[in-house]
């Protein structure tokens, strides 16, 4: 009698034991490790190839109506809704999904039940809402809402300015703000080479000028032009090109990724007037020549969110309200132009008097818009006025509006002026990322383009 092992799965072997002749033993030879070994494995990809089979196939055969949990009341409002599908209800927020008239906690555990059958949405993280925070409730998480507060202004909004505008005490938003930190896990420190892996090839999308995107190419982070949560400043005297540039962004950031873009769409903050939507429609009709872009005038002029900002008070309205824009229409927008960010804040706070309360003024401004790139994720781009400086007796004279406090504000500073005709010179003022250097460019009825023969 002899014993054959049969690799039956990941957890042992089942001895087989078979009644043979004695000539039939001696006919047997020992079983070859190496013929096992590959038994064993093959019968591995067996088993992992059927698990993955019934996951695949509950992907598929779970339809909206056989979730765990799913009532029939809540299944109606949801149809009515239209939201039929699994994909749908995993898309759609809970804040979205409490307006329609379903509670909170139900959509919450359905969403479980989903993320715990269906392999899709296996690492799918569920959104935290002021509901979700210690001692807030529905009618206060509402009241906070109207006035435009969600989770993350919570995060990035000071205590001072949660008391003074939201009328939060500054222990209650303390703990609000350890309850946000311990849910997303805890305060976390990384290292600088996680760093740049994260900021490696992250998105970005171009000038629509090859000798700008070649000016701002990062080739350690393999990536060039304008980065998304990058705040960039574009300083000069007049017809330097200054709002030619975001007529210009504010188009080649709908482009789709494939052709220089990332798809998104633009805000244009006007103080001046500057806005033309003629512009937009030459600088659509070249990209659409060059590169073949589908994308129609009418619909790229759509995806310009515009307003008007008629004073400074005006003018930070509007930025706060971005805020709450963005928070409703997340990873729709890529880019807020204000142009410009200093012209009212100069005509409004005249003489040394007023300097010391323009300035401080002009810093929670910038915060705000510093906390709109860090938390949505797009990037903003803002001109500034210039002035002459006479104590200057050698050099440029030029310089920038707002001081230090602007100057500190933006993470890649350009400095622009013009040239001959219509070529405009752009340089690289300030960049922790960019060493000094100038390209041309020039201002053509179709737009901001190349030189000829600059390459």
């Amino acid at each position: 009698m002899s014993i054959i092992f049969k690799y039956s799965n990941l957890f042992g072997v089942i001895a087989v034991v078979h009644n043979m002749s004695k000539e039939t033993q001696e006919e047997t030879t020992k079983p070859d490790s190496k013929e096992i070994g590959e038994q064993y494995e093959e019968h591995l990809i067996e088993i992992e190839e059927q698990e993955n089979s019934k996951k695949k196939k509950a992907d598929v055969e779970l339809k909206l109506k056989d979730v765990p949990g799913l009532g029939k009341k809540t299944l109606e409002i949801l149809i009515e809704n239209e939201i039929t599908t699994i994909e749908k209800l995993m898309t759609t927020r809970l804040i979205e999904l409490q307006t329609m008239g379903v509670q909170r906690a139900i959509a919450k555990k359905i969403r479980g039940e989903i993320i715990s059958t269906v392999q899709k949405y296996r690492f799918f993280k569920e959104e935290i809402g002021l509901e979700d925070l210690p001692g807030v409730g529905k009618t206060t998480a509402d009241m906070l809402r109207e006035k435009g507060l969600n989770v993350y202004l919570l995060e990035t909004t000071p205590i001072r300015e949660l008391e003074e505008k939201y009328g939060i005490t500054a222990s209650a938003a303390k703990k609000y703000k350890q309850a946000l930190t311990e849910a997303r896990g805890g305060i976390e420190f990384i290292n600088g080479f996680e760093i740049m892996e994260k900021q490696k090839g992250s998105p970005a999308f171009s000038y629509g000028i090859k000798a700008l995107d070649a000016l701002t190419t990062i080739e350690e982070l393999d990536v060039a032009g304008v980065r998304l949560g990058e705040t960039i400043e574009l300083f000069g005297p007049f017809r330097s090109g200054k709002s030619q540039l975001c007529h210009q962004l504010c188009v080649t950031v709908q482009l789709p990724p494939e052709l220089g873009g990332v798809g998104k769409k633009a805000v244009f903050i006007d103080t001046e007037g500057t806005f033309s939507p003629s512009r937009i429609k030459a600088i659509h009709g070249k990209l659409q020549n060059d590169l073949g872009w589908e994308k129609s005038f009418e619909d790229v002029l759509r995806d310009i969110t515009y307003a008007r900002a008629y004073n400074s008070d005006h003018q930070m309205t509007l930025v706060e309200r971005l805020l709450e824009l963005f928070y409703n229409h997340k990873d729709e927008y890529g880019l807020v132009a204000l142009d410009s960010a200093t012209a009212h804040f100069r005509a409004e706070y005249a003489g040394r008097g007023t300097l010391a309360e323009r300035q401080q003024t002009i810093n929670h401004h910038l915060g705000i818009l510093g906390r709109l790139a860090d938390t949505y994720n797009v990037a903003i781009a803002i001109t500034n006025q210039v002035q002459s400086n006479p104590a200057a007796f050698f050099g440029d004279p030029t310089q920038a509006i707002g001081g230090n406090i602007l100057g500190h504000w933006a993470i890649t500073r350009f400095y622009l002026r013009k040239s001959k005709g219509e070529k405009r010179i752009i340089r690289i003022y300030d960049s922790p990322y960019l060493p000094e250097s100038e390209a041309v460019f020039a201002i053509t009825p179709e737009g901001c383009v190349d030189v000829e023969g600059s390459d």
